[in-house]
């Protein structure tokens, strides 16, 4: 089953996924995402496994030869976890016919398996003796991160070991926007609102405004970018035209039309970054987040729910939130049950 958490590495392996199997296996060259699915109920013995599904599968090349990475992300202690990567391992090399790492990130602190994981008959004859690698973010420091300049990796900076710290979370978004990595600046803030669960108040304020700054930020850029596009192609339909009251008519026209383009885009969007939150955040709430987000138009509304969707202390609380944004309760304070954001 996968929890909450590995929706995010989930969306960050598919952003940056090279980063991440270097990560892994320095060295190793990503070549694509292969399929994780394994279907053991055809015969009715194997009826109560039902489908297995790998969090992460990639077909990648070390030192010119084909072989293959399989990532589980895991957010707790699961102490089947050795034997469930193992028969990944073995369906992943009898389906593509490649040898297999298996690599188990954890997210949180938990409880964690050891590797090799052995199995022995009573008579102490070894039956098993698996290999896999373990990862434990919390024990990596934020600097250790950094030092492999590797973008793909800054998003975990807020699950390293200084992750509670303001300055990590800065040091993330600087060097994320200066490589315009905005998607991945999404991410890294999303999983700082789940590493930040617990933190004081006054910490969840400090995060919900570096989300709110960054939605401000993209839709600044995208309107910009498309207006300086849209400037462009008036100036070439002019010239063409040799009418100048044409251009700036056209020019005019187009630009409003971009605004428009860009607000709507912006607002799926950040409607997506709404579920995503919440999702992650309180699963048994995310039919009642897309409802919400598809029911608001204002993006100033849709950007104030989303960062506190991101900080908001439980479910009720955010249940409350959610359901004031519904067309039926459009009257209602959209900051229930007294909780002040």
């Amino acid at each position: 089953m996968v929890s909450s958490w590995d929706l995010s590495l989930k969306r960050l392996f598919s952003l940056a996924a090279q980063d991440l199997i270097t990560f892994v296996l320095p060295g190793a060259s990503h070549v694509q995402q292969a399929s994780g699915e394994f279907v053991l109920a055809i015969d009715p013995p194997l009826t109560e496994l039902g489908a297995l599904y790998a969090d992460a599968l990639s077909t990648c090349t070390l030192a010119g030869k084909p072989l293959l990475i399989h990532l589980e992300f895991q957010s707790r202690a699961d102490p089947s976890m050795p034997q469930r990567l193992l028969m990944y391992n073995i369906l992943a090399d009898r389906r593509f016919g490649y040898p297999v790492l298996s690599c188990v990130i954890y997210l949180r602190r938990c409880g964690v398996p050891t590797t090799p994981y052995q199995r022995f008959l009573p008579d102490d004859s070894p039956v098993h003796e698996f290999y896999f690698r373990i990862v434990k973010l919390w024990e990596l420091s934020a600097q250790a991160l950094l030092a492999r300049q590797l973008p793909g990796l800054l998003p975990l900076l807020p699950l390293s070991r200084e992750g509670h710290s303001r300055q990590v979370i800065r040091t993330m978004i600087e060097r994320l926007q200066r490589a315009r990595q905005y998607e991945l600046l999404e991410v890294g803030l999303l999983l700082a609102s789940l590493a930040w669960a617990d933190a004081p108040a006054s910490e969840r304020q400090w995060l919900q405004e570096q989300f709110t700054m960054l939605t401000e930020f993209l839709q600044e850029l995208k309107q910009t970018d498309a207006a300086r596009a849209l400037i462009q192609e008036g100036r070439q339909e002019g010239l063409q035209e040799g009418l100048q009251q044409g251009r700036q008519e056209g020019l005019q026209e187009g630009l409003q039309q971009g605004r428009q383009e860009g607000l709507q885009e912006s607002l799926q969007k950040n409607r997506r970054l709404l579920v995503d939150i919440v999702s992650a955040r309180f699963s048994s709430l995310s039919e009642l987040a897309a409802l919400a987000a598809t029911a608001i138009s204002d993006l100033d509304t849709l950007l104030t729910l989303t960062g506190q969707a991101s900080t908001v202390p439980d479910a009720e609380h955010l249940r409350s939130l959610l359901l004031a944004h519904l067309p039926d309760n459009a009257g209602q304070s959209p900051t229930g049950n007294g909780f002040q954001p």
